[in-house]
């Protein structure tokens, strides 16, 4: 059952969906009225979607697939040892948590509040009513710090932490490490809810969302909690519906019928994203989209921005809303044999990274935050993104602080000592936290 979780499921789950409801959508647009409006704001012209397109796409998958192959088949066929987890204090690591997390709470929310009371709080809340666009653009002006938005983005990984602790410590965690769980993940679930209608921030929602089941499933080791699977889609769904409302108050439609067609639009809009580049000739981006977050964290994204400026410019007119998916963003960038060759590099570190996630608490968390990235990848390049990147660097800070010194010291000298397993240390939890 562990298997349905792997990486290779997770890209053929989404791509197959997108696929088919854009297909099912564009065959029955009568039914759809909404849908040809929205398409016709963003130029998304029929005449993209080409055989072209359709044979890049089989080609990328394939390429994908090549790479997930080799690398299960290589982890298969020979002794691969693994050393085996170490012991983590579950109850350091709940507080981490839960005191990294208020940090990023409280910064964000100290910034709505200073852009609220710097606009007046009456108008600010019209405006969120009114103009959700001008509000979130009121909101990016008075951003606090440079990479300010990386505090908020980062809620969805601790929240997935905070609640892979409560998984693995299930019936013997302290009071006190669950209660601090416990409120990561409340607090968490109900900024995650709200960001939607304040930033635009469903993404981070939906990442949210899914790495927590995954992470959940990973730690039992099977399929668990479809009821709890089915409450998050709803969740997700009411926030999608109320924050189409608001941005769509023109339309004259009920507000669940904006946000059903909103989403088949998106589906019809990130496929089109992936036949677009492929109609004709388009200048390669050199990895100014797949590569943008490292681009961020290296601080040389605003020289590449200005010396690529008119190749992004003249990509603009192959790119609907959003930005290009996974298996067209490598070809943008590299053309095709690069974009080959780099999507079998990701099919191989991807199994790799699911294959580590068997033995690993820190590794589960970082593999659901792939897998639900994964199941969006026919949107963006998540993965790659600085959000992405920055929530992997606080969660392996986490991971390292909570485990013993002593642990890191026999990892660093290589001893053979053998560590016991993560999940057979709980009790130590049972002591006061420290």
């Amino acid at each position: 059952m562990i298997r349905l979780l792997s990486p290779y499921t997770m890209m053929a789950l989404c791509w197959s969906v997108t696929a088919t409801v854009a297909t099912l959508t564009l065959s029955h647009l009568h039914l759809f009225d909404l849908v040809p409006l929205f398409m016709e704001r963003e130029d998304l012209q029929l005449s993209a979607f080409t055989q072209l397109g359709a044979a890049w796409l089989v080609l990328a998958f394939l390429a994908y697939t090549l790479g997930d192959m080799a690398t299960r088949y290589a982890l298969s066929s020979g002794p691969v040892t693994l050393r085996p987890s170490p012991v983590l204090n579950l109850g350091l690591m709940a507080r981490l948590t839960c005191h990294i997390n208020l940090i990023l709470l409280g910064v964000t929310l100290f910034w709505i509040t200073h852009t609220a009371f710097g606009a007046g709080p009456a108008r600010f809340a019209q405006l969120l009513l009114d103009n959700t666009q001008q509000a979130r653009a009121l909101l990016l002006e008075n951003k606090l710090f440079v990479g300010m938005r990386l505090f908020y983005a980062t809620l969805p990984a601790t929240g997935c932490l905070a609640i892979a602790i409560l998984a693995t410590g299930r019936g013997q965690l302290s009071r006190l490490t669950r209660a601090r769980c416990l409120i990561t993940v409340t607090l968490n679930t109900a900024a995650l809810l709200l960001l939607p209608i304040v930033m635009s921030q469903r993404l981070l929602l939906l990442q949210y969302l899914l790495s927590a089941y995954l992470v959940t499933c990973l730690i039992r080791g099977r399929i668990v909690g479809l009821p709890y699977l089915t409450l998050g889609a709803l969740a997700f769904f009411a926030t999608w519906v109320a924050r189409e409302a608001l941005t769509n108050p023109t339309i004259d439609h009920a507000a669940l019928d904006i946000g059903v067609q909103k989403l088949t639009y998106y589906f019809v809009n990130d496929l089109w994203n992936a036949f677009a580049p492929l109609q004709r000739e388009i200048p390669h981006s050199f990895g100014m989209y797949t590569l943008s977050g490292l681009m961020f964290f290296t601080f040389t994204d605003g020289l590449f921005q200005a010396e690529l400026a008119n190749r992004l410019q003249e990509l603009e007119h192959v790119l609907g809303g959003g930005t290009f998916p996974f298996l067209t963003a490598v070809f943008v960038d590299f053309g095709m044999v690069g974009g080959v060759m780099a999507i079998i590099v990701c099919g191989v570190l991807f199994r790799l990274c699911f294959h580590l996630a068997q033995v690993s608490l820190g590794w589960k968390v970082a593999y659901a935050q792939l897998a639900a990235a994964l199941l969006f990848s026919s949107h963006s390049l998540y993965f790659t993104h600085q959000n992405f990147l920055f929530s992997l660097i606080v969660l392996g800070v986490i991971i390292r602080l909570s485990t013993p010194r002593k642990i890191r010291n026999l990892n660093r000298t290589g001893s053979k000592a053998t560590p016991t397993p993560a999940f057979t240390s709980i009790r130590n939890n049972r002591r006061p936290d420290p």
